[in-house]
């Protein structure tokens, strides 16, 4: 996947994902083919492939640039609230997004932006070993794709607050006491 500055490119990949979005509220994502995607862009195919190597690509791009952010801080103490506050926004604020993820079968693609994100974010899992961290970033990863599903299938969908409060409860160990 392109990661550089070009504008031209940069300006490509975004009427990419915009396409992509519009598509998948439309049909669903096993059935968008590059050629529909690219006809939709207003792009060529070769433009298609030179920044993006696949359909996948295009969603992990959505989640890199206009949905997913991790805390700045360490995950101790009340920085597990920062954690639940933030994701719990995250969610509540790309509810539409991530409804289309999971009505697609494709949460795996969040799973795998989620875990990539706290592996190269140190100030979050810094303070604990390596073989730790690997562990960390895949409960994590694992736990908060299972409750965007859960979230996701809610009607009607909960506010950041109570969705925040099952996340303290899920991640601190309470809801099992």
């Amino acid at each position: 996947m392109y990661c550089g500055n070009n504008r031209t490119a940069c300006s490509s990949q975004r009427q990419i994902s915009e396409a992509m979005l519009r598509l998948m509220s439309q049909t669903s994502y096993n059935k968008i083919s590059v050629s529909a995607l690219c006809k939709e862009a207003g792009i060529s195919r070769q433009t298609f492939y030179s920044l993006f190597n696949s359909m996948d690509n295009v969603i992990l791009y959505i989640l890199r640039e206009d949905c997913h952010k991790l805390p700045q801080k360490d995950i101790h103490g009340s920085s597990l609230d920062i954690l639940c506050e933030s994701y719990s926004s995250y969610i509540c604020h790309n509810n539409q997004f991530l409804k289309l993820l999971v009505e697609n079968h494709i949460e795996y693609l969040l799973y795998n932006s989620i875990y990539d994100s706290f592996n190269r974010c140190c100030c979050c899992l810094g303070a604990i070993s390596a073989e730790d961290q690997q562990y960390a970033a895949h409960f994590l990863a694992g736990g908060l794709t299972g409750v965007v599903r859960q979230y996701c299938l809610t009607e009607p969908p909960q506010s950041a607050e109570v969705l925040g409060s099952h996340l303290k409860k899920l991640f601190s160990g309470k809801i099992f006491e």
